[in-house]
């Protein structure tokens, strides 16, 4: 007979076989935007592949698994699509003014969030699938308004403090560092968990999920220029990623989380802009 461990092994040994495929989907749009950085028909057609992939699914009714190819559809096409708008010789210019820095973040996170909503809207499911719902509202503006404020006050201790930036200085950046912290955070939180959290649930489990969320978020952040700190950053945005997972499904809602990773960005972006005018 059969032991009563080998059903439950056999379910494991699924699941661990679709998250090595789902990650393989992610981490290959980024490997593809490595090596094939200017959009080409290689580019354009993994979104296709995606998405002809998802019907297939859809028709062999294997809803669940075609919701995640349709999710890495929206994924890899917003990917490409973002990219190509940054790039241009339109917005580039953009990166060299406080203000342009600013218009070019808040195109940015129009042109994620839109597309996802718009996708979403198409596909007739709910908002609330991809955590666009007030959820558990007072707990997760609670843990977020602390986490951003946390950052927002180291960040000025390390300016002023340690780097002798003037208060008044720092003042002055205050309102650019919040729109851009915040613009960025609603927009990775829905298009790097909040897209994807409830279409792997069905299929992987939550804790499965959340580590394929947060590995994929980590690869995300993989840039040449950071090659003396790779490891350091990969491994912080990988618990980081953990971290919001829980917070956005503990919370029903991504207000939370993305006041959270609004905040860790706080940082960066005083960095980035700080030397700008």
């Amino acid at each position: 007979m059969p032991k009563p461990e080998e059903p439950r092994l056999k379910s494991l040994g699924r699941r661990l076989t679709l998250f090595a495929l789902f990650l393989a989907c992610g981490l290959s749009v980024f490997l593809l935007s490595y090596f094939s950085p200017d959009l080409s028909i290689v580019n354009v057609g993994m979104p296709i592949a995606f998405l002809i992939i998802a019907l297939g699914l859809r028709r062999r009714r294997l809803p669940l698994h075609s919701q995640v190819f349709f999710a890495f559809f929206v994924f890899s096409l917003i990917w490409f699509t973002r990219h190509l708008i940054l790039d241009s010789a339109f917005v580039q210019p953009f990166y060299k003014t406080l203000g342009g820095n600013v218009a070019a973040q808040l195109i940015d996170s129009t042109v994620v969030i839109g597309l996802i909503v718009l996708f979403t809207i198409a596909s007739r499911a709910k908002l609330s699938s991809i955590f666009l719902s007030k959820g558990d509202l007072k707990f997760g503006l609670i843990v977020g308004s602390t986490v951003f404020i946390i950052f927002y006050l180291l960040a000025a201790v390390v300016a002023i403090a340690m780097a002798g930036m003037r208060l008044d200085s720092f003042l002055a950046l205050t309102p650019f560092l919040l729109v851009l912290a915040l613009a960025n955070g609603f927009k990775e939180e829905l298009w790097f968990r909040g897209l994807f959290l409830n279409k792997y649930e069905p299929v992987l489990g939550f804790r499965l999920s959340n580590s394929l969320q947060a590995l994929i978020f980590a690869a995300s952040v993989v840039e040449a220029e950071f090659s003396s700190i790779l490891l350091g950053i990969v491994v912080v945005s990988f618990f980081l990623g953990l971290g919001l997972g829980y917070l956005m499904r503990r919370t029903g809602s991504l207000f939370g989380s993305a006041l959270c990773q609004a905040g860790s960005t706080i940082p960066i972006f005083l960095g980035v802009i700080s030397a700008l005018k």
